[in-house]
C-alpha cells in the first residue's frame, strides 16, 4: 500500500470521492439483497482504530449518517475479528455468547447478527471491512455469501486504482533530491489540512526552515556536499515532525512544515528537535573538495493561526517566511 503520512484516513482524500459514490451503491444493494438492518464500509487504521466510511441508506438503518468518530483499536467489535484474521467472519446470532459480552454494537445498538469480509490493498494489507449487521438472527445461504465476495472485488479494484494513482501523484509531487513533497505537493496537502482544520475547528501551525550558508556548502565542499546538507535537513525534519504533520521542500534551500497545533509551543518543540537532529548528523561525501568537519545549521520561523481560520495558505506561508528571515538576520549578527 502507498504510505500516506499526511492523512489519517485514506477516504479523506478527495481523490476517493468517485469511488465512495460507487461504494455507496454497492453497500445499499448489498444490504437490500441480504435483508439486513444496515451495511457499512469500515476503514481500519493501525493507530486510531475503526471508522465507518459510509453506511446504507435503507429505512431500517438506525444510523443512516456516519459520525466520523473512530472506534478504539482494542474495542471488541465484530470488524476487529475480520481485520485481525484477514478472513471473513459470520456471526448468525451473538445473543448470550460470552465472546461478545462487551461488544458495544451488540450491547448498545442490538446488532445480534454480523457478516464481514476483509478489504485488502494489492499487497495484502488490510484497508478495512465490508459488512452487514442485523438486529435479528440470520441464516444467509451460500449464494448470498458468494455475492458479498463479488462486492468486495469491486471495492478492491478501486483500491488498486487509487494506489496506482497515488504512485503517479507522488512522482509528480515529490522532490527527487530529498524525497519530501515539492512545493506543489506541499501546497496541495496543506490546502487539504486547512479545509479539515476549518471543519473541526483546529488551529494551524506552520514552520519555515532554511539551510544556513548554502553557498558556503557548495563553494567550499562542492555541490555534492550541498546536496548532502539539504538531505540532512530533510531527514531531520522527517524525524522531528508528528505523524499528522506535512512537510516539503518549497525552495532551493527552504523547507516548510504544517500541522494542527495547540499553541506556538508545539512548533518550538519541532524546531528544537530538528536542530538537535542536525547537531548529530554525519555527512559522508566521498568527493568533497575538503573534509567536512561541521554539521548543517538552519534558520527557522514559525506562526500559529487560531480558529476561526481566515488566512489563505499564501498568507500563512508568507508570515512564517518573514519570521524565518528575521531569525536568519539575528543569527548572522551574533
Amino acid at each position: 500500500m502507498v504510505s500516506l503520512k499526511t492523512l489519517d484516513w485514506i477516504t479523506q482524500d478527495e481523490a476517493m470521492d468517485v469511488s465512495l459514490a460507487k461504494w455507496q451503491r454497492v453497500v445499499d444493494l448489498m444490504t437490500t439483497l441480504l435483508g439486513a438492518t444496515a451495511g457499512y464500509v469500515v476503514e481500519y487504521h493501525a493507530d486510531h482504530g475503526y471508522r465507518a466510511v459510509l453506511t446504507s441508506q435503507n429505512a431500517e438503518n438506525p444510523y443512516p449518517k456516519v459520525s466520523g468518530k473512530a472506534e478504539p483499536i482494542d474495542s471488541n467489535i465484530y470488524c476487529r475479528r475480520v481485520v485481525q484474521s484477514k478472513a471473513s467472519h459470520y456471526e448468525p446470532d451473538a445473543t448470550g455468547k460470552a465472546e461478545w459480552a462487551d461488544n458495544p454494537e451488540l450491547i448498545e445498538i442490538g446488532y445480534v447478527s454480523y457478516f464481514g469480509i476483509p478489504l485488502l490493498w494489492p499487497n495484502g494489507e488490510v484497508f478495512g471491512t465490508l459488512c452487514v449487521f442485523d438486529k435479528k438472527p440470520t441464516g444467509y445461504d451460500e449464494t448470498l455469501i458468494e455475492l458479498m465476495g463479488v462486492f468486495r472485488d469491486l471495492i478492491e479494484a478501486d483500491l488498486k486504482l487509487y494506489e496506482q494513482f497515488e504512485i503517479m501523484r507522488n512522482l509528480s509531487m515529490s522532490d527527487p533530491l530529498t524525497g519530501l513533497n515539492n512545493r506543489a505537493g506541499f501546497e496541495l496537502l496543506a490546502e487539504q489540512k486547512i479545509r479539515i482544520a476549518k471543519r473541526y475547528k483546529h488551529n494551524i501551525g506552520i514552520i519555515f526552515i532554511d539551510l544556513d550558508r548554502m553557498k558556503h556548502w557548495n563553494d567550499d565542499y562542492g555541490h555534492a556536499a550541498g546536496d548532502a546538507a539539504l538531505r540532512a535537513v530533510a531527514e531531520a525534519i522527517t524525524q522531528s515532525i508528528r505523524e499528522v504533520d506535512i512537510c516539503g521542500r518549497v525552495g532551493g534551500d527552504e523547507f516548510a512544515v504544517l500541522g494542527y497545533v495547540r499553541n506556538r509551543g508545539d512548533l518550538t518543540t519541532i524546531i528544537t528537535r530538528v536542530r538537535n537532529a542536525l547537531a548529530h548528523a554525519k555527512l559522508i561525501v566521498p568527493n568533497a573538495k575538503s573534509p567536512i568537519q561541521e554539521t548543517p545549521e538552519v534558520s527557522s520561523g514559525a506562526s500559529v493561526f487560531f480558529d476561526p481560520l481566515t488566512q489563505s495558505l499564501e498568507d500563512m506561508m508568507a508570515a512564517a517566511d518573514l519570521e524565518m528571515y528575521r531569525d536568519k538576520r539575528q543569527r548572522k549578527n551574533k
